[in-house]
């Protein structure tokens, strides 16, 4: 009997261990990563690091660019499962596929491409292709490649101009007209979308001068203090972007030459909107910097989330003028 007691708490023991091992052994419920709640599309990726972004801004000089950047920065600044790196070309688009070519080596997950040149960089849009790299051009399609595209129709911005003029100007009207960067699709969109609607609506207006200020105000203001020596009377100048029709502005005002000039731009930028309120520019048609900000960067989470974003994902532009200029400010 002893020696059977003595078996007895022996196997005893050994039983204690083996659930003790067990226990340890169990491991704990995991939480949701840190930087959103499950399923909301801001997780860090199922790798474990953060997703990673590489910003190919066209110019950081360039008003509208400079606006679309840094709208985008302050938007995401805060969400720790994005690390975005920031360049920009100088409008140079040989730099601008250097830049593409150097997040492509460093393996990113995606760019943001805000094209300098609407065929240029579609060898860039092409590599990155080649490599698995989701590629989002910001505000500006380009030719080739495969891409998102996050942006407005600009043939829509020209066409929303012609309507205004078409409504505001007087019979036999002159007109001058200020145009884009000569080359990209977007200053050629803009043109043909205002003429188209005079040549439709309203023949008699007749543009008697067109030049590009290559979207620039100091070009705007030069160009326009040059047609004011030439031209004795005109009724409206009509620009690409806002910048160059602030440039015309600030001619006309130099030269007393103001009243009754209609001005009007694109981008509906703070400074256009002041202009527009106080009575001195007519229209500017918004192109929105928060709206453009806004669906690029729920297209990086929808990618994040491993779903698959909308191809074309299309923000309106909004025609500003002094009859609506509250519903702006």
């Amino acid at each position: 009997m002893k020696g059977n007691r003595k078996f007895f708490a022996l196997l005893a023991a050994v039983a204690l261990c083996v659930a003790l091992f067990a226990g340890c052994g169990k491991s704990e419920p995991t939480t949701p990563p840190a930087g959103g709640d499950a399923g909301s599309g801001t997780e860090t990726p199922e790798t474990g690091g953060v997703y990673k972004v590489g910003y190919v801004n066209s110019s950081d000089t360039d008003f509208f660019d400079k606006l679309k950047r840094d709208t985008f920065e302050a938007l995401v600044k805060d969400d720790k499962t994005l690390e975005v790196s920031y360049s920009e070309a100088n409008m140079d688009v040989q730099r601008q596929l250097d830049l593409m070519d150097n997040y492509i080596a460093q393996g990113v997950d995606a760019i943001i491409l805000v094209p300098a040149d609407f065929s240029g960089v579609t060898p860039g849009i092409e590599k990155a292709n080649a490599a698995g790299i989701t590629v989002i051009c910001m505000g500006i399609e380009a030719e080739g490649g495969d891409f998102i595209f996050v942006g407005s129709q600009n043939f829509d911005a020209g066409v929303m101009q012609g309507e205004f003029m078409a409504e505001a100007l007087p019979e036999n009207a002159k007109v001058l007209y200020l145009q884009g960067t000569p080359g990209l699709y977007h200053s050629v969109e803009r043109e043909d979308g205002f003429k188209g609607v005079l040549a439709e609506k309203r023949p008699d207006i007749e543009v008697i001068a067109t030049q590009t200020g290559m979207y620039e105000r100091a070009k705007g203001m030069q160009i326009t203090e040059d047609w004011i020596q030439t031209f004795p009377a005109f009724d409206a100048i009509v620009a690409a972007n806002d910048q160059m029709a602030l440039g015309a502005l600030e001619a006309l005002k130099g030269a007393n030459r103001l009243e009754g000039v209609a001005v009007s731009g694109v981008d509906g930028t703070p400074e256009a909107k002041m202009a527009i309120k106080n009575g001195e520019m007519a229209q500017s048609v918004l192109q929105s910097a928060d709206g453009l900000a806004q669906y690029t960067y729920e297209t990086i989470q929808t990618l994040q989330s491993g779903g698959t974003p909308e191809a074309r994902i299309i923000v309106p532009f909004e025609s500003i003028t002094q009859e609506n200029i509250a519903d702006y400010e």
